[in-house]
């Protein structure tokens, strides 16, 4: 009788390719030894392979209890073989606050916890009907004015509202919104909106150069220049059916 196989642990972290061009980072364990370990076998063969494709961490495969990884570790070695991680997805309350300090974004709204996803809420008593108060006005914030070029690696953010930047977003520079980002000029390095899953905000520029651009967590990298239409002209970017950027000419 053949004797039985048994199956093969999974690796530390996984590599795949969306379909929106990046790289997703499929992360099975938290371990340090464990991620240097399989990094090295990984790239041993091709040190080169990847030229600063955007990466974000896929958090879902985790265990509830796992440590956070060294983030920053973590990133500085993906970044020294040619990926360039920025964000991670389906991370946990504290995996995700810990990815943030390393300067990671969080590009979905944080997993339950297994305790608070199998907590039954208590029963409320319904309340006597009483007229209902006017609703107040939401307080929105202010929309963020940027009047100078960001240079590489400066990264700007605008908290709970929209961002306009008058002067050139050149490479390695990002910018972020919680709402939409406009640039009245060359936009050349990366611009997030709709940072914590606003999926209408939407993306405009009068120079369509970019490296990444992401909505709402959906995001597109540009390995050559984008399509004649809209390269180096003015566009706008937006999702189709909450999944899919749209990019077309203004």
């Amino acid at each position: 009788m053949p004797r039985r196989r048994e199956p093969r642990p999974a690796p530390a972290l996984e590599l795949k390719t969306t379909r929106l061009a990046g790289i997703q980072v499929i992360l099975n364990s938290a371990e340090h030894a464990a991620l240097d370990t399989h990094l090295s076998t990984l790239f041993a063969a091709t040190p080169d392979f990847f030229g600063g494709e955007a990466a974000v961490f896929e958090c879902g495969r985790l265990p509830a209890d796992a440590p956070s990884p060294d983030w920053a570790w973590l990133a500085r070695e993906l970044k020294s073989r040619g990926l360039n991680p920025f964000a991670v997805q389906n991370a946990s309350a504290e995996l995700a606050a810990a990815a943030q300090q390393a300067g990671l974004l969080v590009l979905n709204d944080v997993a339950p916890t297994p305790a608070a996803a199998a907590a039954e809420p208590e029963p409320v008593p319904e309340p006597e009907a009483v007229p209902a108060p006017e609703p107040a006005p939401s307080a929105t914030a202010p929309t963020r004015i940027i009047d100078k070029p960001l240079r590489s690696g400066q990264r700007v953010y605008a908290a709970g509202g929209d961002i306009v930047v008058l002067a050139a977003v050149n490479p390695g520079a990002e910018v972020i919104a919680d709402g939409s980002i406009h640039v009245y000029a060359p936009l050349k390095g990366r611009a997030l909106a709709g940072a914590r899953g606003d999926t209408s905000a939407r993306i405009f520029t009068t120079h369509l150069e970019a490296e990444l651009v992401s909505i709402a967590g959906v995001y597109r990298t540009f390995d050559a220049a984008p399509d004649a239409a809209v390269a180096r002209k003015p566009a706008q970017i937006r999702l189709a059916d909450a999944s899919q950027i749209v990019i077309e000419p203004l």
